[in-house]
C-alpha cells in the first residue's frame, strides 16, 4: 500500500437541500451535495449508493432534473434504484466510476452537487416534507478510487470505503405562503378617487389579493405591485380580507383610510333648505 494512500483515508458528509415548489403541479425539487470533512480527508470518487430516505404519504414519483459532477466522462451516467413502501420509500443515488489508475473527480471540502431531483407532492395537502440520508440499516456507502499499490501500471482502480460523516437531512420543509402589503389611502373631495396599493413583501407570486367591499387583485412575477383607484362615498377603512397563492393562504398586512374631506356645511341626517333673509329697518 502506498504512503499516499495510507495517508488519504477520506471522510465525507452528505447534505440535502431544499429546492423550489410548484403547488400548482404538485411538485418539489430538492439538491444532494457532498463533500470531504477536512482538507487531509478529501479523496477520488469510487462508486458510491447514496441512499434518501422519506415519507411515503409526502413524496413519491422522483426523477432527476439534472446529474452532476459524477455523471458522465470517467463515471456512468448517474442511476437511480427506487423501493416504494409503507410508510417510508427510498431511492438509492448510485455513482459508478469506470476510470483506470485511480482517476475521477475529487471530493474535497467545497460542496458539490450530486443531483438534483423532483418529487410529487401529489395528495399532500400540507406541501410539507422530510428527507433523510439512511446512515445505517440500510446505510450510504462512499468508496474512494486509487491506483494498486502493489502494480500501478495495470490500468486498474481499487476501492475502499470512505468513513461517513455528518447527513444533513431536510426535516419538516414547507412552502413559503405569500405575504402582502395595502398601503394608500388619503383624504379626498367627495366625488373624488383614491389610489390603494397593493404589494408582495416576499416574491411568492402569484397572489390573488381580496380587499374590503369585494375588491380583487393580482400579483404576479411581472407585476408584485398593483394600484386599485376607489371612489368610496363615505370615510372608508381598507382591509386586507384574504391572499390565496399556489401552495395555500397566506397574510396580509396594513390599512388604507380614504377620508371624504368636510365641504364646510354639515346637512347629515337633516335636509338643507336654502333660506334668504330681508332685513326691514
Amino acid at each position: 500500500m502506498s504512503a499516499t494512500f495510507a495517508k488519504a483515508q477520506g471522510r465525507y458528509e452528505v447534505r440535502l437541500v431544499p429546492g423550489s415548489y410548484n403547488c400548482a403541479k404538485d411538485s418539489v425539487t430538492m439538491c444532494v451535495e457532498i463533500r470531504a470533512t477536512s482538507a487531509d480527508s478529501a479523496f477520488v470518487m469510487g462508486n458510491a449508493n447514496i441512499l434518501l430516505t422519506y415519507p411515503t404519504n409526502q413524496l413519491s414519483n422522483p426523477v432527476y432534473r439534472s446529474r452532476g459532477v459524477f455523471s458522465g466522462g470517467t463515471y456512468s451516467l448517474l442511476g437511480m434504484t427506487r423501493t416504494p413502501g409503507d410508510p417510508t420509500s427510498a431511492l438509492s443515488i448510485n455513482i459508478v466510476n469506470n476510470g483506470v489508475n485511480g482517476e475521477g473527480t475529487t471530493v474535497d471540502t467545497n460542496w458539490k452537487t450530486v443531483a438534483c431531483l423532483a418529487f410529487s407532492t401529489a395528495g399532500n395537502t400540507s406541501k410539507c416534507y422530510s428527507l433523510t440520508v439512511s446512515a445505517s440499516n440500510p446505510s450510504t456507502v462512499v468508496t474512494m478510487a486509487y491506483p494498486d499499490p502493489a502494480d500501478p501500471q495495470n490500468n486498474m482502480s481499487l476501492t475502499r470505503q470512505v468513513s461517513q460523516g455528518t447527513l444533513t437531512p431536510i426535516t419538516n420543509q414547507c412552502p413559503a405562503k405569500p405575504t402582502v402589503t395595502l398601503s394608500g389611502g388619503g383624504t379626498i373631495a367627495a366625488g373624488g378617487s383614491s389610489t390603494l396599493t397593493v404589494t408582495s413583501q416576499n416574491s411568492v407570486l402569484p397572489a390573488t389579493v381580496v380587499l374590503s367591499g369585494g375588491i380583487s387583485v393580482t400579483l404576479t412575477q411581472q407585476a408584485p405591485s398593483k394600484t386599485v383607484t376607489v371612489t368610496p362615498t363615505n370615510t372608508t377603512t381598507y382591509t386586507v380580507q384574504s391572499v390565496t397563492g399556489d401552495c395555500g393562504a397566506g397574510t396580509g398586512q396594513g390599512t388604507a383610510t380614504v377620508t371624504i374631506q368636510s365641504t364646510g356645511t354639515d346637512c347629515s341626517n337633516v335636509k338643507c333648505v336654502p333660506v334668504t333673509f330681508r332685513i326691514i329697518n
